[in-house]
């Protein structure tokens, strides 16, 4: 598994740029990120001629101009971070297909999008990148702030939710002092009353199965010991599992919140309504990553099964 090590960054020349190079520049002093790239996507870099020379800017292409803008900008973070090689990159076209093509030339790991509320902007383009299905996202709001204390990740005991834990594991190894918690939010079937036990019995057996499970975990981690525990959440038959580990993100007072998914083919795109685009809707204020498995897909009837 590849470690987070060439990141990409999109930006949009709004005020969310601020809060996007900030963290970025965060994230490169904690980890061994060691290349960031920094992409702005212009739908149409022409300017009428008579505008640039009546600014007298007739002979710098757009794109260098914006590039010049987007430096100066980035120059105050990363003086201090000389082994992190910054690159800025000025693109026409649609931006999310843009993000996409340049995050596999540059073999990415990490792409970083802002996720707009309040600010000025659609705030499509998260929800979008995340159906696409093939890249690692890390979703980040306009009020983020730059800690890094508790990590919460999302567990159901499968390949994916490992997945995430160990690239967790891999993020946090120069960071010792970061707490891991490990949130499984189960439910008591309601055929449990067929098989002759109270609800409290079962809701124990489960809670046991779930120990079990994590005891497995911390065999295959041994380095998890020492700071992380599992947090057993129980969903209600009304509730919202993406909704509901949201919420107990919140009140565990994580600073970022990890969930592994699967990939998705192009006709599985259209199926909606996973655990993992109700966290990113729900979740309006703290750090997000989204890891997936590198050019992984899964077709159609397996996206409507696993809902994921």
């Amino acid at each position: 598994m590849n470690a987070v090590n060439r990141l990409m960054v999109g930006l949009d020349l709004t005020v969310m740029d601020e809060t996007l190079i900030r963290y970025a520049a965060f994230m490169c002093s904690c980890f061994p990120v060691e290349k960031v790239y920094f992409l702005h996507v212009e739908r149409n870099l022409d300017i009428p001629q008579e505008i640039l020379l009546d600014t007298g800017s007739s002979h710098m292409p757009a794109d260098e101009r914006f590039c010049d803008l987007l430096e100066d900008k980035l120059r105050p973070y990363f003086e201090q971070l000389p082994h992190v090689q910054v690159r800025v990159q000025v693109v026409e076209g649609s931006p999310l297909k843009e993000l996409l093509h340049w995050s596999k030339v540059k073999h990415i790991d990490l792409i970083m999008v802002g996720r707009k509320f309040r600010l000025k902007g659609s705030g499509l383009l998260p929800g979008k990148l995340l159906r696409t299905g093939r890249v690692s996202i890390l979703f980040i709001p306009e009020n983020a702030e730059t800690v890094l204390k508790r990590v919460v990740v999302s567990i159901d005991f499968s390949e994916y939710s490992t997945m995430a834990l160990e690239h967790v594991l891999r993020l946090t190894n120069t960071q010792p002092g970061i707490e891991i918690i490990c949130m499984h939010v189960y439910q008591v079937p309601p055929g449990y009353i067929t098989l002759g036990i109270s609800y409290d019995e079962f809701d124990r057996r489960m809670q046991g199965f779930a120990n079990e499970k994590f005891e497995r975990v911390l065999e295959r981690f041994p380095e998890l010991g020492s700071h992380a525990n599992l947090r057993l959440v129980k969903q209600q038959q009304d509730e919202v599992a993406g909704e509901l580990i949201v919420l107990e993100a919140k009140r565990a007072k994580a600073d970022l919140l990890v969930i592994g998914a699967k990939g998705k083919s192009a006709a599985a795109l259209f199926v909606l309504g996973s655990t993992t685009e109700k966290v990113l809707r729900y979740n309006d204020d703290i750090p997000l990553i989204v890891f997936k498995k590198r050019d992984e897909e899964i077709g159609f009837l397996d996206a409507i099964i696993s809902g994921d």
